[in-house]
């Protein structure tokens, strides 16, 4: 008791605001904190939940008294999401200056179907990356493997130390997308399927999808398209190798038909004397034009048969439920109306009458 009465002088006297409470020299018998345990903030937790987990975890002993310190100090919202470094053996005052401040992890969501670059942008924005390590995270650390230039970076909410490599990072979303991946991997197997193979389709079909309910048809479209070596003349590819060029400042990659792109070697900058650089300007997933169809690279679906090089996008586990059990269908042609309603077609004649009905 004798404790809280000494606290609540302080908080009258000296500790109104957050620039005076954190000045203060902790007195005797006070602990001094040793930070070794971890406190984690969920995202769009508010105070009194981060309050209740705070005293349900035994780190502070009075709720109340918590709050009153928030509330005389006016910290209200100002406890961000994250992970942070405190435990009981500090005082109110010191978790509280703990709390407002940055947290030592940071809490990063990647939605399903974006590219690595994009996720680069996200992680960035949260870790503090500056252009050259986005760079290398993607032309480097992120190329190493043929088979790991794209599509295993699983969409997730990851909460990430903020001294975390770019190395680390990877490897935890692959590790991710092993977990996730290995109740499909012996069922592709089982259909004479290779990983590799099923996460390009998912991928594209994670991009032309509107929903969710589409995946299954697109799916089927897809691999019947693949069987009659049809090629898939889908958008999303040429989207993909289109804003890979746009974003990549080595002028062999950027240049029109590239035999660089149409090789898959403008993803390695091993290739190269001088490290690639990212370019974060300019957009992604943009409508495509006439001219784009005709740019020459094997990621283009519209001059060149079979599948990408590798996947376009990083899908989630819906797109790839549905590469694995595609809808069993006669359609060869999809579409999306302006209400992303998706009509499919089994001949291009009925695929010309729906292009008729639904865009014009």
């Amino acid at each position: 008791m004798i404790k809280y009465i000494f606290f609540s002088i302080c908080l009258v006297s000296i500790c109104i605001l957050p620039k005076e409470v954190f000045a203060i020299t902790i007195v005797d018998g006070f602990s001094k904190p040793e930070v070794s345990d971890n406190f984690i903030v969920a995202i769009d937790e508010n105070d009194e939940k981060i309050v209740e987990n705070l005293y349900k975890q035994k780190i502070i002993k009075n709720e109340v008294l918590f709050n009153l310190i928030i509330d005389i100090a006016k910290l209200h919202g100002k406890i961000k999401p994250g992970g942070y470094k405190v435990n009981a053996s500090m005082n109110e005052i010191q978790i509280i200056r703990t709390l407002i401040n940055e947290p030592y992890m940071k809490w990063v969501v990647i939605p399903e179907g974006l590219r690595k670059e994009e996720i680069a942008e996200l992680i960035s924005k949260e870790l503090g990356w500056r252009e050259k390590q986005k760079s290398e995270w993607i032309y480097k650390t992120t190329a190493d493997n043929g088979d790991y230039i794209e599509g295993v970076y699983f969409p997730d909410t990851y909460l990430l130390p903020i001294n975390e490599t770019g190395k680390q990072i990877s490897q935890r979303m692959i590790n991710r997308f092993n977990e996730k991946f290995s109740d499909y991997s012996q069922k592709f197997i089982n259909k004479n399927i290779k990983w590799t193979t099923a996460l390009k389709v998912a991928s594209i079909v994670q991009r032309e999808a509107a929903s969710k309910d589409d995946m299954a048809i697109i799916a089927g479209v897809i691999w019947n398209r693949l069987e009659r070596s049809m090629k898939l003349e889908i958008d999303a590819t040429i989207q993909y190798i289109r804003d890979s060029k746009q974003h990549s400042n080595t002028e062999l990659c950027r240049v029109k038909d590239s035999i660089f792109w149409k090789n898959d070697l403008c993803f390695q900058s091993s290739v190269f004397n001088n490290p690639f650089l990212y370019i974060s300007s300019g957009e992604w997933w943009g409508p495509i034009v006439s001219a784009d169809k005709k740019l020459d690279s094997s990621y283009n679906s519209y001059l060149y048969s079979g599948l990408p090089l590798h996947p376009i996008s990083n899908p989630g586990v819906d797109a790839i439920e549905a590469t694995l059990n595609p809808i069993e269908t006669d359609c060869l042609f999809y579409l999306h109306d302006s209400k992303k309603k998706i009509y499919c077609a089994n001949t291009y004649e009925e695929h010309l009458e729906n292009i008729s009905n639904y865009l014009k």
